[in-house]
C-alpha cells in the first residue's frame, strides 16, 4: 500500500498546486486497537509501537519509505521486495539498542511471474492473489 502511495504521489497538487511530497514510516510491532468515542467513534491504535513508526515517517524523506531494522526483517523473508540501507545513525534516537539491524527505504517491489515493466499495480495484485487477499471483488 504505501508504495502505492507513494506512486500516485506524481498524479496530484496540493491546493496550491504543488505537488504532494508524502513521507512514509513503517515498523513491525505489537499495538493495542480499538473503537474510541461515542458522538464521533474512531479506530485508534495505541502503544510504543505506535510511536515508533511516527518516529519512522518523521525521519523518512518526501516520497520515501522509511522502514524499521524489524519491518526490513518481515519483508526480506518475501523475494520481490527492494531496499536500499541506511545508517545506523538514521535510527530514531530512542530506538531500542538491543534490536540489531539498521533502517532502510523501501524501494520497489517486483512479483517473480510478472514483466519489470508493468505496472506496479500489477505486481502489487498478483502478490494480494499470492496469500489469498484479491484487491477487487470475486
Amino acid at each position: 500500500m504505501a508504495l502505492k502511495m507513494i506512486n500516485k504521489c506524481a498524479y496530484h497538487q496540493t491546493h496550491q498546486g504543488q505537488p504532494i511530497r508524502m513521507r512514509i514510516g513503517i515498523h513491525t510491532g505489537t499495538v493495542l486497537a480499538g473503537i474510541v468515542g461515542v458522538k464521533m467513534p474512531r479506530y485508534c491504535m495505541f502503544g510504543h509501537n505506535v510511536t515508533v513508526a511516527n518516529k519512522f515517517e518523521s525521519g523518512s524523506e518526501p516520497l520515501r519509505i522509511n522502514i524499521s531494522p524489524t519491518t526490513f526483517v518481515r519483508l526480506v523473508q518475501s523475494p520481490g521486495f527492494s531496499f536500499e540501507e541506511r545508517p545506523r545513525e538514521c535510527l530514531p534516537k530512542d530506538f531500542p539498542a538491543h534490536i540489531p539491524g539498521t533502517c532502510h527505504f523501501l524501494t520497489g517491489y517486483h512479483h517473480p511471474d510478472i514483466s519489470p515493466d508493468k505496472d506496479l499495480a500489477d505486481h502489487v495484485e498478483a502478490a494480494l492473489k499470492d496469500i489469498g487477499l484479491c484487491s477487487e471483488p470475486s
